[in-house]
């Protein structure tokens, strides 16, 4: 599937910390979850835990509540049309606004954006900090992603005094409320540029953001739009609808990270707007970029509430506004692992019923770094790099079954998340398997039904101490690392079945253990991401092989009948009654050591969606001819489940393992 990368908001360099830090004061920050925000470095100018080195925190990123109607100015670059037109300034400014409108109609969001300047020639080179919000078609050779939305912001808690050139451009950028009625960010000396009201200002304030588009894609055949439209094979170019693109780098512009949610429902393949991957070729994924899901509306909201204040402002209660509380409730709970707090473990809220949308998504952890010198930063342990354990989902008024999944790669890492994610992975956090989240007397690190769950009710009240624990398993797996996804057969053929073997033994060892049964995973996708992977049928059954190599199916264990994958990601297939399931497979090993345990899944020979025949995908890993582990089979039309020589199937079996066996 084709899908490309958006970049996300980097900290900026150490020079402007350290200019920023000479005018610091102690400001007590108050500390939220890391929940759906890009985060930066504070540097606390303290040194607590490890001697000689500086404590730095992790925080977030946002407008001050004085600088949260945000003006930008287009500049007059071109965008690069498709057959070789241009997209005027004046155009694709207008596109750029219809963009900003979607965040701006939010009723429970208090920030604004608006276009209030050009286009005009800028004339000043790439995108930088000069207090300019910038919107440009202009990018730096070697850039691959399709658009980015760097910010600059504060590194230390900082006092802004009248007069400060904090740019560095011989400009004050700071002028005194005292000397105007304007207490608020505004080009107050109207030479272009923005400057702030003087007073304090916290770490992980925003003062520059700049939204580049990348014009230079089209030496790799990618021109602009101005409606979405499919990309055939074989077509010279692919083209790509501007604003799908601007309505999501205008969520980092407001601090939002990416979001993880990428599959909305069982019948809505679409994602959250902040999802970090767009399917160019999709109208249908462009269309839904379009639009805000629920995540993004709640992660503004969030960062920005309504009725955060009384009176007067921006921050208090306009005609048409609804506050906050209003509409939303908060699901908190500490997020752990082994005991520690888990940096960036994702956690996302869907809604009860057959076709429950999932609406929130968000992640765990406050995270603290190390720094020798003011500029490096260096990651400690696990006792000293986890500040808080704790998470926060703002869902609007509902029930909700939580699920947890580690930021593993499918369908996105911990780089195109956070800093804390990163942490949290460099820290050996992000190996663990999907879950939900069971009642209060079964949460924990050994469940035995990891598909079982317990709705949160947030209909009335915000609810605290929902607390998640990551779970241990054991997995069977005899495929090496993902590199290919497809079909394994033509398309268009009918009765297409996967299986793959896990010895009889080895599962029998397990069980023998006291392992129970519990999972069966596969790495599914689709070929435009507004399709849902829907199968015919997921099972996990007896067989056993031929003396010709080919297989035999027999007594199904457990299985699921439509079966829906997941877009890019390992999908379990929770088994209904683990317990059962692992008796039964456990008595017809004994009694049959012939017999082996096949993960099995049957493609559909008609598909959901009438526009796209195309079936749904698995991973594989590609091998060379007769170098595969032999354990992969694939049914066509009916015929015998022949054996792969060229590749695996991305397929596992899981198990949690017996808590005594590990004490």
């Amino acid at each position: 599937m084709s899908q490309r990368n958006h970049n996300q908001s980097n900290p900026e360099s150490s020079m402007k910390r350290i200019l920023i830090c000479a005018s610091a004061l102690a400001i007590a920050a108050t500390q939220a979850s890391a929940g759906g925000r890009l985060d930066t470095f504070k540097f606390t100018g303290e040194s607590n835990f490890i001697p000689g080195f500086e404590d730095v925190e992790i925080v977030g990123i946002f407008w001050d509540d004085r600088c949260t109607s945000v003006n930008y100015t287009a500049d007059d670059i071109p965008a690069n049309g498709v057959g070789g037109s241009l997209i005027p300034a004046s155009v694709w400014a207008g596109e750029m606004q219809t963009s900003f409108e979607q965040w701006n109609q939010i009723p429970t969001s208090y920030i604004e954006m608006n276009v209030v300047g050009g286009p005009v020639a800028l004339g000043n080179g790439l995108r930088r900090f000069d207090f300019i919000n910038e919107l440009t078609f202009e990018t730096a050779a070697g850039s691959g992603f399709l658009a980015s939305s760097p910010s600059t912001s504060l590194q230390a808690d900082a006092t802004f005094v009248a007069g400060d050139d904090i740019d560095g451009d011989g400009d004050s950028d700071v002028f005194d409320t005292a000397a105007t009625s304007v207490s608020t960010c505004h080009d107050f000396d109207a030479d272009g540029d923005i400057e702030f009201p003087a007073g304090d200002y916290a770490a992980g304030t925003i003062l520059d953001n700049d939204v580049q588009f990348n014009n230079r894609l089209i030496t790799s055949g990618i021109v602009w739009e101005l409606t979405p439209s499919s990309t055939l094979a074989g077509e010279p170019q692919r083209r790509t609808d501007i604003q799908s693109v601007a309505v999501h780098e205008f969520g980092h512009s407001h601090g939002l990270a990416h979001s993880f949610i990428n599959q909305i429902s069982v019948s809505d393949g679409n994602g959250a707007t902040m999802f970090p991957f767009i399917d160019i070729d999709d109208r249908f994924s462009e269309e839904g970029q379009r639009t805000l899901h629920e995540d993004d509306i709640a992660w503004s909201s969030y960062i920005y509430p309504e009725g955060k204040t009384e009176g007067s402002g921006p921050t208090a209660i306009q005609p048409g506004d609804i506050p906050f509380q209003n509409a939303f409730r908060t699901i908190k709970g500490a997020y752990t692992q082994n005991g520690f707090g888990v940096l960036g473990g994702n956690i996302s809220a869907t809604g009860t019923g057959a076709n429950g949308r999932t609406v929130v998504s968000a992640y765990s952890g406050l995270a603290r770094a190390f720094s020798p010198d003011g500029i490096n930063v260096f990651i400690g342990d696990l006792t000293n790099s986890v500040i808080s354990d704790q998470y926060v989902l703002p869902v609007p008024r509902g029930t909700y079954v939580l699920a947890m999944q580690a930021l593993d790669g499918d369908p996105a890492a911990t780089g195109n998340i956070s800093i804390t994610a990163q942490i949290g992975g460099f820290l050996g956090q992000h190996g663990y398997p999907e879950e939900f989240r069971s009642s209060p007397a079964l949460e924990s690190e050994i469940e035995t039904n990891p598909g079982q769950f317990t709705p949160v009710n947030a209909q009335t009240k915000n609810q605290a101490n929902v607390n998640v624990a990551t779970n241990i398993d054991v997995t069977l797996r005899n495929a090496g690392a993902l590199t290919n996804i497809g079909t394994g057969a033509a398309i268009g053929v009918n009765d297409v079945i996967y299986a793959e073997r896990f010895a009889g033994a080895d599962v029998l060892a397990l069980l023998n253990s006291g392992a129970t049964m519990t999972t069966a995973t596969y790495r599914t996708g689709v070929f435009d991401a507004s399709v849902v992977s829907v199968w015919k049928r997921a099972s996990v059954r007896l067989g056993r092989l031929n003396p010709d190599g080919t297989a035999t199916l027999g007594a199904t264990l457990a299985s699921r009948n439509n079966f829906v994958g997941q877009d890019g990601d390992s999908t379990p297939f929770f088994l209904s009654n683990p317990a059962t399931v692992s008796a039964n497979a456990r008595a017809a090993l004994e009694a049959d050591p012939t017999l082996d345990v096949f993960v099995v899944l049957e493609a559909l020979n008609a598909f959901p969606r009438a526009d796209d025949p195309r079936p749904p995908l698995l991973g594989l890993q590609a091998t060379a001819a007769g170098a595969s582990s032999g354990q992969s089979f694939l049914s066509v039309a009916g015929g015998p489940l022949n054996v792969r020589t060229n590749g695996n199937w991305i397929v596992e079996l899981n198990f949690t393992p017996n808590v005594n066996v590990l004490n």
